[in-house]
């Protein structure tokens, strides 16, 4: 991991809550809605603390909402651990150039929530990312079932117009047509 700088209102964050959760700190981002804590890995359940108390409390002294997120050496786990509770259908990390790319494969249904108003659960993610791996970019992949499953349909119908009953016939007349040449 990176050496992390921190401002001193982050310092301040840090030293309230892990006096009130009795877990380390590895990171505290902020931005004017939220203060995401980054905890070691294991640390997540005693972070939150006992019915989420050490949650209410620090949302309560801030005035914000307070994120924990557990930190992972494995980038991907990392990364759905960022975005958790979104259920993420795939992610994988690729170098692109002189770029680390993150590839963020997900429903059209939980769009919104990962992409965030203006782009800000994004921005927020790729902040985090930048400050503890080498990745650069997030890019996501929304799925879209329903129009693949439209285009199937309308490019059998315009590949084999017939339906299945002049199908048949056509198979009954042709093997009737083999037949005869054979008796024949």
């Amino acid at each position: 991991m990176a050496k992390v700088r921190l401002t001193t209102e982050e310092i301040m964050k840090i030293g309230f809550f892990e006096k009130i959760a009795n877990v380390p700190i590895l990171d505290c981002i902020l931005n004017d809605e939220r203060v995401a804590f980054i905890v070691k890995e294991g640390d997540i359940g005693a972070a939150i603390g006992k019915g989420g108390e050490n949650v209410k409390v620090a949302e309560e002294k801030f005035g914000k909402k307070v994120d924990i997120i557990e930190y992972s050496e494995d980038w991907r786990k990392f990364i759905r651990n960022i975005f958790a509770p979104i259920p993420l259908e795939d992610v994988w990390i690729k170098r692109v150039g002189k770029d680390v790319v993150a590839f963020i494969k997900i429903n059209p249904k939980v769009r919104r929530a990962v992409f965030g108003e203006k782009g800000k659960n994004l921005e927020r993610a790729l902040n985090i990312l930048k400050r503890h791996t080498k990745i650069t970019q997030i890019k996501v992949i929304v799925e879209n079932q329903k129009i693949n499953k439209k285009f199937k349909r309308n490019f059998n119908k315009k590949r084999f117009p017939q339906s299945q009953k002049s199908l048949k016939k056509s198979n009954e007349q042709s093997s009737k047509n083999i037949s005869k040449t054979n008796t024949e």
